[in-house]
């Protein structure tokens, strides 16, 4: 079923602005929907996407190497994935597989930061922060039963207890916390199962 959206920021006009990591993801969604008007849906479908992989996995170190491959792969060079990273984000636009690893990266790795984010996402998209925060909340599989509890809860946007580490060492922590420094290289990602088809905004 097709998912009814309003207007790009029709969210709260007078809400306070995000920094740091957050404020630079949304500026960079922000500049995506504008320059292709099915990206909101796009970026939905890619999350549906990547949660069919990782649901499927069953320790931390796969998920991390997923999630690092799918962000950071064509970044690769010289070590500095996440310099290069860091350097675009909130300047230039990304791809949606992209930007839903990322947004499921930071999910896992900062919960109240990720409340913040999708609250932004509402606001730059009616029914965007809603509908991301309904498909982790639905999030199943055979996987790391601990994996499956932590998506869920950041689809309730609340933090229950200290995060597992699902992503690379060292991957995210300083783009998270708004200093990006290079991660190690990324491993290898897995191959999604049967898809259901996700929301649709444009």
């Amino acid at each position: 079923m097709r998912a009814q959206a309003g207007p790009t920021g029709a969210g709260d006009t007078h809400a306070a602005r995000p920094t740091g990591f957050p404020g630079a993801y949304l500026d960079t969604v922000d500049l995506s929907v504008k320059a292709d008007p099915l990206y909101a849906s796009s970026l939905l479908d890619a999350l549906q996407m990547h949660l069919y992989s990782v649901t499927v996995m069953t320790s931390p170190r796969a998920v991390g190497d997923y999630l690092g491959n799918a962000v950071l792969g064509t970044f690769a060079g010289g070590g500095d994935a996440e310099l290069r990273l860091g350097a675009v984000l909130g300047k230039e636009a990304l791809d949606a597989p992209k930007a839903s690893a990322l947004l499921i990266a930071d999910a896992l790795a900062r919960p109240d930061q990720f409340r913040e984010i999708l609250e932004g996402l509402e606001t730059l998209k009616s029914g965007l922060g809603r509908h991301s925060a309904a498909i982790l909340r639905k999030a199943k599989g055979p996987g790391d039963p601990k994996l499956l509890k932590a998506l869920r809860a950041a689809g309730e946007a609340a933090r229950r207890g200290k995060p597992e580490i699902y992503w690379p060492a060292g991957a995210f922590e300083r783009l998270f916390d708004g200093s990006p420094a290079a991660p190690p290289a990324p491993a290898s990602r897995s191959q999604n199962a049967g898809r259901t088809p996700s929301p649709r905004l444009d």
